[in-house]
C-alpha cells in the first residue's frame, strides 16, 4: 500500500493495531492540563513516541523513568513523547506528578485509544503498546506487551535516528553562518 493510499483511507490492520508502514490512528484525548490533544496535532511537526500504557508496574515505571531522563535527548532528535494512560485526567495528572514525567500525558478514560492501538488484552484490560512514528505519523516501530517486556530506550533512539536519516532535509539545517 502506498503512502497516498494509506493517508487517504483508514487502513485495516491485520493484527488489529498499527504496524510498520501504516499510519498511526488519530485520537483526541484530554491532557493533564485540561486541553484536548490529538495525535494529528503533531503531524508535520515532529517524530512521535506514543505509549499506550497498561499496568503501572515496576517495569513500566522504570521504562518511563528512563524516558524522562532521556527526554532532552529525545527532543534533540526532533521527537516528542505522548503517554496515554487508561485513567481519568485527574488520575493521570497524579501519576504524572508522582513519577515526575516531563512529557505530554493524556487520559484515555473510555479506552478508545487503547482499543484502536491494540493495547487491550483478551479481557479488555489495558496492556501496553509503544509506537515510534515519523513526523507524518507513519509507524516505523511497534511493540505490544503485557508491560514487563518494554523496548529498550537505545532501540527507540535507533529508530528515531533511522527516521531522521530517511529525511535529512526535514531537520534544521546546520549551514555555516557568516558573521
Amino acid at each position: 500500500m502506498s503512502q497516498a493510499e494509506i493517508a487517504s483511507a483508514r487502513p485495516t490492520f491485520a493484527h488489529n493495531y498499527p504496524t510498520r508502514g501504516h499510519m498511526l490512528f488519530d485520537c483526541s484525548l484530554l491532557s493533564t492540563y485540561g486541553q484536548e490533544v490529538s495525535f494529528y496535532d503533531y503531524r508535520g511537526r515532529c517524530n512521535l513516541i506514543v505509549i499506550l500504557a497498561g499496568d503501572m508496574g515496576l517495569a513500566q515505571k522504570q521504562f518511563l523513568a528512563a524516558l524522562s531522563r532521556s527526554y532532552a535527548e529525545i527532543q534533540a532528535q526532533n521527537a516528542e513523547v505522548l503517554l496515554v494512560l487508561p485513567h481519568s485526567p485527574d488520575q493521570a495528572k497524579l501519576i504524572q506528578q508522582h513519577e515526575s514525567l516531563p512529557f505530554v500525558v493524556l487520559a484515555d478514560t473510555d479506552l478508545r485509544a487503547h482499543q484502536e492501538g491494540g493495547a487491550l488484552d483478551s479481557i479488555n484490560k489495558p496492556s501496553t503498546a509503544v509506537y515510534v512514528t515519523d513526523r507524518f505519523l507513519e509507524v516505523f516501530a511497534a511493540w505490544r506487551t503485557s508491560g514487563d517486556q518494554l523496548p529498550a530506550i537505545a532501540e527507540i533512539f535507533s529508530w528515531l535516528q533511522y527516521i531522521e536519516s530517511q529525511c535529512p532535509e526535514c531537520s534544521q539545517a546546520e549551514w555555516p553562518v557568516d558573521d
